[in-house]
């Protein structure tokens, strides 16, 4: 029996989506989750053939994209390497960086054009597996999904009252978020906290100045400072590799 897991918070939507499954297919087992933990759980306990998965799982806070990041981190399981994903979404992309990137199937729009839904869940059942590779993290800021390359962002900047990207390319301006969730949005062991305020990518560093506690990054003007309490655990961390 094939599985389809449908993550949505909306007790409404999700029944819609679960009425246009079973109209698909009956003999469908469907199953569903209204956060992350739940679709993790799911995920882990069934052999899912198809995830319907909305963006936005967590209204209440702004910056949300915690649809998108579960996405990003099933395909690093062995088992859901090539396994449909169906993004849903009411937030602008337009050009679909989130969705290709993922290489998600498709995405649906919100309202649901039951028609397309079912064509898309249909033919997503039906399509053949692809080799996926994940390199991506994806940032919501005012209703605009921006993706960047985790191996271009060369340092975070982290004030009271926002965060900046600092990429190879160019700079995204987003609000505060602390360094330890930034970290764990990252998932990567190429960066390292050097201070209250900053994070970098140990990929470039250039050289560290430890009498005045100052990073030189690659390809940037500025310095970035290494502060005094964690400046042996990041010395550490940069020297272990």
């Amino acid at each position: 029996m094939r599985t389809v897991l449908i993550i949505e918070d909306n007790e409404k939507s999700m029944e819609m989506l679960v009425k246009i499954v079973r109209n698909v297919d009956d003999s469908l087992l469907i199953k569903c989750a209204g956060d992350v933990d739940g679709a993790y759980a799911a995920a882990m306990e069934y052999d899912i053939d198809l995830f319907l998965v909305d963006i936005i799982l967590n209204p209440k806070d702004s910056g949300d994209v915690s649809g998108i990041k579960f996405a990003d981190n099933i395909r690093k399981i062995k088992k859901y390497q090539y396994t449909p994903i169906v993004i849903i979404t009411s937030l602008e992309d337009p050009k679909l960086y989130a969705y290709s990137d993922i290489h998600c199937y498709s995405y649906v729009e919100k309202p649901y054009d039951a028609d397309r839904v079912s064509r898309i869940i249909r033919e997503a059942l039906n399509s053949p597996k692809r080799k996926v590779v994940n390199n991506n993290i994806f940032f919501r800021k005012e209703g605009i999904l921006y993706k960047k390359k985790i191996s271009e962002i060369v340092y975070i900047e982290n004030s009271r009252n926002k965060r900046i990207i600092h990429s190879v390319n160019d700079d995204l301006e987003l609000p505060y978020k602390p360094c330890k969730a930034i970290l764990e949005e990252l998932n990567s062991n190429k960066f390292v906290q050097c201070s209250r305020y900053a994070i970098v990518n140990k990929d470039y560093i250039d050289s560290i100045d430890t009498v005045n506690r100052f990073i030189k990054l690659k390809g940037r003007k500025e310095q970035v400072e290494i502060g005094v309490i964690l400046k042996n655990k990041f010395l550490g961390e940069v020297l272990d590799d």
